[in-house]
């Protein structure tokens, strides 16, 4: 069976149980309050995500409506959260594996670098009925790096799950090529073989160019046969390299955290034990400390390297929180292996946790009463369109202008101001958007309201006698215009 692998690995079983342990304890504490609460918003309340194939296909994720038959279409929390623990923790233990860490530090460092961050708490606040399928792209990206690397021909199983995950989420493919990088470093610290790190290193080209190639090809066909539009909003190799090279510094910089500002000094301080480590390094193996350093120094634009455009969210980027990894990785390679020395490391690891998972779970708890104020507001406002002559439930053509976001009732919880800064807990309801609204009304409530299409919304939006009514929950806020029923939040 060892035969089959490059680079004799092992499998440290106590290792991967420690892995495994920690990957569950510190998922529980950041993110358990999501898994067992209604906490969906925004995109998020369209609850049957086969509803979306349209949208999810013209995105670039044309695997997902394939996901969605085998997993179920209705987004239950719980179901989801399991599935998503699963998938991280197995990341985990992949990684774990790749980098061949073994002491208890490294392994609840790397742990927390990959659960408690910024990217998971933007993905399970901001599109929870999703959040699973994301974190399968980046297990099947973990699983090719790990053909790629550690394979004996293994390019070809590497190519293909590499575009199964960028097949279900483009972001994947900056998550490969930094996990890869970090790999190759890793093993360059171990064996100084410079000539296996350029084999690897084009593996990783060829896998990576072939996997883009073959996903582009499947996407352009499956637009084609579904007869869809490309979205907008999707690009392939969009936006610009220096934006997208100071993005994973500037997320540095801006920590999503209860402490940014301890944070970011526990950042520099590892950041200056890094390269103290490196230096030392240069002083006994010039040319293996000069390849670390160029590896080092492009990581952030593999991080940055993706398929969607410079639009997409810099904080849902989940190959962000490899920067750790490296900073892990450098540290366990090259540090004196003294007890002070692992104490302190973990002490900095365990405040950075700490301050990602207390703000996640605030995060959290804003997410549920905004679901619940959402909840009790737009009861009043069916409750009002009711009561209005002439109106028939699931008759009557109804256009709803503005959102709760809109309306006099979005006023900012005090205490939770500091939350803005993540940008899917910066609004105060459910509802964000016409669509949202949409969603919002037959999914969750399952209310038989009969919306005006988006033209027609449009149109009665700009009128003069919408411009005049009054916002809700003032009189003369719901009135017909010709066969419309117009309620105006």
């Amino acid at each position: 069976m060892l035969s089959l692998f490059r680079k004799q690995p092992t499998f440290d079983l106590s290792a991967l149980k420690r892995t495994a342990l920690y990957s569950l304890a510190l998922l529980f504490a950041a993110h358990a309050f999501c898994f067992f609460n209604l906490t969906y918003s925004s995109g998020s309340v369209m609850l049957n995500v086969s509803s979306g194939r349209s949208a999810q296909i013209a995105a670039g994720q044309v695997l997902l409506p394939l996901y969605w038959r085998i997993r179920g279409s209705i987004s239950s929390p719980l179901l989801v959260g399991m599935l998503s623990t699963l998938y991280l923790t197995l990341t985990n233990l992949v990684l774990v594996w790749l980098l061949r860490l073994s002491g208890p530090v490294s392994l609840f460092a790397l742990c927390g670098a990959t659960t408690v961050n910024a990217a998971v708490l933007s993905i399970c606040a901001a599109s929870l009925h999703t959040a699973d399928a994301a974190f399968l792209a980046l297990l099947l990206a973990a699983l090719s790096c790990a053909c790629c690397l550690r394979v004996r021909l293994g390019v070809f199983p590497g190519v293909l799950l590499l575009t199964g995950a960028l097949a279900i989420n483009p972001d994947a493919c900056a998550f490969f090529a930094a996990l890869t990088l970090i790999v190759m470093i890793s093993d360059l610290l171990l064996s100084r073989d410079a000539k296996a790190f350029t084999a690897d290193a084009l593996r990783l080209v060829i896998v990576l160019t072939a996997a883009i190639v073959l996903y582009a090809a499947g996407y352009m066909l499956m637009l084609r046969r579904s007869d869809i539009e490309p979205s907008v909003s999707f690009r392939l190799f969009g936006g610009n390299l220096l934006q997208a090279y100071l993005a994973p510094i500037r997320a540095w910089l801006a920590p999503l955290t209860a402490y940014p500002a301890l944070s970011v000094i526990l950042r520099g301080l590892l950041a200056l034990a890094c390269a103290w480590a490196i230096i030392v390094l240069a002083r006994r193996h010039g040319k293996t400390a000069a390849l670390v350093i160029a590896c080092a120094a492009a990581l952030p634009l593999c991080c940055g390297f993706t398929l969607l455009s410079a639009q997409a969210g810099a904080q849902a980027a989940p190959a962000y929180c490899l920067t750790d990894v490296l900073a892990i990785v450098l540290l366990s390679r090259l540090m004196p292996d003294r007890a002070a020395l692992r104490r302190g490391l973990c002490a900095v690891f365990a405040v950075l946790f700490m301050g990602v998972t207390v703000f996640s779970n605030q995060v959290y708890l804003k997410k549920n009463l905004e679901f619940e104020s959402t909840h009790s507001l737009m009861s009043r406002v069916f409750a009002r369109l009711e009561r209005t002559e002439g109106y028939r439930p699931g008759l009557t053509p109804v256009a709803v202008v503005g959102t709760p976001e809109d309306s006099v009732f979005s006023v900012e919880r005090k205490g939770f101001e500091h939350l803005d800064a993540l940008d899917a807990a910066s609004g105060n309801y459910a509802i964000v958007s016409d669509t949202d609204m949409i969603w919002y009304t037959w999914e969750v409530m399952g209310y038989p309201l009969n919306f005006v299409s988006t033209f027609d919304l449009e149109n009665i939006r700009e009128t003069d006698d919408v411009r005049a009514m009054p916002a809700f929950p003032q009189e003369g806020c719901c009135a017909f215009i010709g066969d419309v029923l117009v309620i105006k939040l």
